[in-house]
């Protein structure tokens, strides 16, 4: 999947969907591409901006 970060737009594979424990915001617990290997990341769904496979069905 690609997101946008202020960063720029990052890639990785969607590990996980999780809960904000302050907010209840849900987000996509993302290892980066391109990174050290384990390198995750929380995303809200929002910044999403493609997906492909299973995380579709799941949003």
């Amino acid at each position: 999947m690609t997101f946008d970060t202020d960063e720029g737009y990052q890639a990785g594979t969607v590990s996980d969907l999780r809960r904000d424990v302050g907010n209840g915001e849900l987000h996509a617990w993302v290892e980066l591409d391109h990174h050290w290997a384990g390198m995750f990341r929380a995303v809200p769904l929002a910044a999403i901006k493609s997906t492909t496979g299973a995380l579709e069905y799941q949003l």
